[in-house]
């Protein structure tokens, strides 16, 4: 094991025991938050930016009409997710949140051939039927209320977010840093001016030491994609395609076991069936690695 390895390994982790950290601010809204980490993250990514000297880079992505636009979207669509992720902690669905990200994979890998017009293996299809299988299993076994729209959306934004940042062609840092300066405002007149209170406000319910530890949210944020972004530049795609399943186990296990969220049999029964098409998919993909030759997919 490398550093990149080792790298990779600690991100997807980081990702994976989030549900701890946001779930120790339970006297705060989802929304204050989502705003502390908003907040937080844009003064965090900034002093990055200021110590390495990449001012000019992110100056450059403003200048380009084009790709400002696009991060205009992403901004949105991450922001998004940041929200309904942080809400369904403070609402104990972090089990339905780790299925969205369990969903991932594939869902990128289908927009991938949808949009993008990648070509997919025959072999891949099995693994994105099971688990669209799944999700209209759980359509026809649930009622709305109890659908996963939690899962369905995160896995959705955080694709499309992942697609628009593949074709925006901007380093990880930077435009996360650009995604930031164009949220900060409007989120803080909406915080103070809509929501009537402030990022301060805080403190009337948390100790100082609390706010602290809260104040750290921008780093929390930071690190694991400062991390993964060394680990992408340096391993294979079907490695951190392993590892990259330690976040949302992680997530599933903090729901289960620390939390003790209910997991119905609807909901067990579309996780095994996701859990075999994640494993199929991956073990296809490496065994594809392996052989070292390109075998020609199907459009």
């Amino acid at each position: 094991m490398n550093s990149a390895h080792l790298s990779a390994i600690v991100a997807f982790s980081l990702w994976g025991f989030f549900p701890i950290y946001w779930k120790y601010f339970s006297e705060l809204s989802a929304w204050d938050l989502f705003g502390h980490r908003l907040f937080w993250s844009f003064v965090t990514l900034w002093l990055i930016v200021i110590v390495r000297k990449k001012t000019l880079i992110v100056k450059m992505i403003h200048e380009d009409r084009k790709t400002a636009l696009m991060l205009l979207l992403s901004a949105l669509l991450i922001s998004s997710n940041w929200l309904l992720y942080i809400y369904a902690v403070n609402e104990g669905r972090i089990l339905e949140a780790s299925m969205g990200y369990f969903l991932n994979t594939l869902i990128n890998t289908f927009m991938g051939w949808l949009i993008l017009k990648e070509r997919l293996r025959p072999t891949q299809w099995p693994a994105i039927l099971l688990a669209f299988f799944a999700i209209i299993l759980l359509a026809l076994t649930t009622d709305l209320n109890h659908f996963p729209w939690i899962a369905i959306i995160l896995a959705l934004t955080f694709a499309l977010y992942g697609l628009i940042r593949k074709l925006a062609k901007v380093g990880s840092l930077e435009g996360l840093t650009f995604e930031t300066s164009l949220l900060i405002f409007p989120v803080i007149v909406y915080w103070i001016f809509y929501m009537g209170s402030s990022p301060l406000d805080a403190l009337k319910v948390m100790s100082v030491g609390k706010y602290s530890i809260l104040a750290l949210s921008g780093l929390v944020t930071t690190l694991p994609l400062i991390l993964f972004a060394y680990s992408a530049k340096r391993l294979p795609l079907q490695v951190l395609g392993f590892i990259q399943y330690l976040s949302p186990s992680f997530k599933f296990l903090c729901g289960l076991f620390l939390f003790h969220e209910t997991l119905s049999d609807e909901r067990l029964r579309a996780f095994v069936i996701i859990w075999i098409a994640l494993g199929y998919y991956t073990l296809e993909s490496f065994w594809n690695s392996r052989r070292g030759r390109y075998i020609p997919p199907t459009e």
